[in-house]
Parts: C-alpha cells; structure tokens; sequence
C-alpha cells in the first residue's frame, strides 16, 4: 500500500456518504495491483460491518481467523457478524474462545460486556467491563455511549 493514510481516509469519505460498494471495490483494485497487507483486510471487515453486510463479514472474518488466528479483532469481527445474524450465543462463544488466547485484550473483555448486557447477566457485564476499563481507561469512555451497555447504566 503506497500511502496507507490517504487510502483510509478516501475509504472513509466513501463509507461517509453511504458509498459501501464503491469503497470495496477501491479495496479490490489495490488487491489487484498485488497489495495483499491485513490492513486492506480490516478495513474490508469495518466497511462490511459500516453496511450492515455480515454474511460477507462474517466470510471474510472466518478467513481471516484461519490466516491470522493470532489477531485479535479478527475474533472481534466474527463474533459480531455471527450476533447480528441472529446468534448473541453463538457469538459471546467466540468471544469467550478469544479471551482464552488473548486474556488482557480491553477490546474482547468490553464486548463480552456487552454481550452479557444484551443476554441480561448484568453482574458478568459490569465485570467483563471493569475489566476492559482497567486494561484501557479509555474504555470507559466508549461505555458511556454503547447502546449495548443501555440496561447497565439504567441499573446503576
């Protein structure tokens, strides 16, 4: 990738204006001139994620997983394809899976959080989301707006 910044930020202008597909086949063409580096591969999994397209992310993820199993978004984003197509179960075991290989991840513990939100084990959730919070303070910040994290703040 020539300019890895300029390209994120044209991908961005794109997924902006709701241009999803524009933005992948930009992704494409770089493929094609024989840029194969993950960053294209995670910028394809936050585009799919951006258009609601989770069959595709949940392929690409599954991919991924298989090529780069050390990565830990990689499990981030299988996880979420697999929620949002109708399995908070199946996806909180991912996660769990994850949090196994990778266990002071912020990123995994603050999504265990809040798929215990949504699967109404409110004590787990605060738990997983402390635990985030004590890894990376800045997680705390993303709790306050996480519409997830809803039922936890309304208990407090």
């Amino acid at each position: 990738m020539d300019n890895p910044a300029k390209l994120q930020e044209e991908l961005e202008g794109y997924c902006g204006l709701g241009m999803y597909d524009e933005a992948l086949r930009r992704i494409s063409v770089a493929r094609r001139k024989g840029d194969k580096s993950l960053t294209l591969d995670f910028l394809r999994t936050r585009i799919l994620r951006a258009a609601g397209r989770f069959v595709e992310l949940r392929k690409t993820a599954e991919q991924l997983r298989r090529q780069r199993p050390e990565e830990p978004e990689v499990w981030v984003s299988l996880a979420d394809a697999v929620r949002h197509q109708g399995s908070l179960q199946q996806g909180r075991t991912i996660l769990l899976e994850a949090e196994r290989k990778f266990p002071d991840n912020p990123h995994i513990k603050f999504q265990l959080g809040c798929y215990h939100c949504q699967l109404h084990d409110l004590d787990k959730a605060r738990s997983y989301l402390q635990a985030a919070i004590r890894l990376d303070q800045s997680w705390a910040n993303a709790a306050k707006e996480d519409a997830d994290l809803a039922p936890l703040r309304e208990k407090s």
